[in-house]
């Protein structure tokens, strides 16, 4: 008899079952990128972003893609500037949207806006 992983799946190959990042997940994917930031500079990222899917399924249990995590990673971040641009009234007039739930609930913890590269 196979064993059966129980998990969270989110759309994983012949898997139809499509279920929401969980907010566990997504601080996970979030800690994950801030800790291999500088790794994203000089290494492959397809493997960065394979191995953080990894670790998201290994401490939540929530099996996901390495395409997965980048596709989420890039929506936090849009999301991040969005709201921000809201918060700064907009000075610049880009178009806004209204903020969803994962662009307020995980604005603290891209604040730091540590994926920007400061150095010239």
């Amino acid at each position: 008899m196979a064993n059966f992983l129980n998990a969270n799946v989110l759309n994983v190959g012949a898997v139809n079952f499509i279920n929401h990042w969980t907010n566990e997940a997504t601080l996970t994917l979030i800690r994950r990128r801030r800790h291999y930031n500088e790794r994203f500079r000089t290494e492959e990222n397809n493997a960065l972003w394979h191995r953080i899917a990894v670790q998201i399924g290994t401490i939540n249990n929530f099996v996901v893609t390495g395409n997965q995590c980048k596709s989420k990673w890039n929506n936090l971040k849009r999301g991040y500037e969005n709201l921000k641009r809201i918060l700064d009234g907009n000075p610049d007039g880009y178009p806004v949207h209204s903020p969803n739930h994962y662009d307020e609930q995980f604005y603290g913890e891209l604040a730091d806006e540590f994926w920007i590269n400061n150095s010239n």
